[in-house]
């Protein structure tokens, strides 16, 4: 086993409980929301868990299958192939617990963005295999393999103390929150505008126009992602729009199936709400074989929030976002829907 495996580091939770990280008390959007067991129970599955063995390590490309398979037990969302694109930004960002036998049991990520700047996120353990400390384990794995960097997680209300007060987290976002709006039903995206603003060309995704992309992006988030776009805008089963106005990139949305048939949208960007709304109408209008929607805004982006409740889509969460050392400011007038909600910050 390699000894970056065998002796992970404590970095962050050092100091903690044992259990404080673990599946059942780590609820961020990628957490597990199993009920408290009685010590007892807790001792009994422990002694259990003595006769299995697993191995914490980073994930292949080979475990993203099952790896997904864990997260859509959890029942929320994420892109069937987006996984692949963030192993390809970061190639150490997500670590597993296997079985001796193969099985992915448990999932952890923390993508190196920059040299400054790590988002953590997707988070689960399958069900039966809750209340070992397989969670903590996989939480330990991706703290060390991100160090001191500053970081960034979206939290669950209920567990916006754990991160602040005792998680490394303690700085809380208070300008806006993460909100999470899906449903099972289909949307009506008929009744969002489709009147393109004068001057503004609308195209499907062409290789052509990653570099007008590239700069839009750069300018909105204050550094590169260039891999991360153009995998995105080429994820098997993803529509890409890009809006354009005197060969400028304005705006540009993805649409992919999520891993419960979905579609979800994101990222969704532009510098003006008339052309975000019609790239959100004409997304949702190529992904009409999918049971649902899904999109993430900002509380803060009064436009966006109108979109959902246009097309009937309800709210079903609102999450803090925390940080280990600084903010991650953007415009948020820019973004309509947040980009793959656990691998990056906007």
């Amino acid at each position: 086993m390699p000894k970056h495996i065998s002796s992970i580091i404590h970095s962050v939770t050092s100091f903690l409980p044992r259990d404080l990280f673990s599946e059942r008390n780590i609820r961020c959007l990628s957490t597990q929301r199993g009920a408290f067991r009685s010590s007892q129970v807790r001792e009994k599955r422990q002694e259990k868990m003595g006769e299995m063995n697993y191995t914490v390590r980073v994930m292949t490309k080979e475990d993203v299958p099952q790896t997904l398979d864990v997260w859509k037990a959890t029942g929320m969302q994420e892109g069937t192939h987006c996984l692949y694109t963030w192993l390809e930004v970061d190639k150490e960002a997500f670590h597993v617990a296997v079985l001796d036998s193969g099985e992915v049991i448990g999932v952890c990520s923390a993508v190196i963005h920059n040299p400054n700047f790590v988002f953590v996120g997707i988070y689960a353990v399958l069900e039966k295999y809750r209340g070992y400390g397989i969670g903590k384990k996989v939480w330990d794995a991706c703290m060390e393999h991100i160090g001191s960097r500053n970081a960034a997680l979206n939290a669950v209300p209920d567990k916006l103390v754990l991160y602040r007060d005792r998680g490394g987290f303690p700085i809380v976002e208070t300008a806006w929150t993460c909100v999470v709006n899906e449903t099972e039903n289909p949307v009506n995206h008929e009744a969002l505008s489709d009147q393109i603003p004068d001057g503004i060309v609308l195209e499907p995704f062409q290789e052509s126009h990653l570099p007008s992309m590239f700069e839009y992006d750069l300018a909105l988030m204050g550094y590169e992602r260039r891999k991360a776009l153009e995998l995105n805008c080429k994820e098997f089963g993803s529509k890409t729009l890009v809006a354009h106005k005197d060969g400028k990139c304005v705006g540009f949305g993805t649409i992919k199936r999520s891993c419960t048939n979905f579609g979800q949208v994101g990222p969704l960007y532009a510098d003006d709400p008339a052309v975000a709304e019609v790239l959100l109408r004409r997304l949702i209008a190529s992904h009409t074989e999918v049971k649902g929607f899904a999109m993430m805004t900002c509380s803060s982006n009064v436009a966006a929030n109108e979109f959902i409740k246009k097309i009937g889509c309800p709210t079903t969460e609102e999450c803090p976002r925390l940080y280990r050392k600084e903010k991650l400011e953007v415009d948020k007038n820019k973004v309509f829907a947040q980009f793959d909600l656990n691998f990056s910050p906007y």
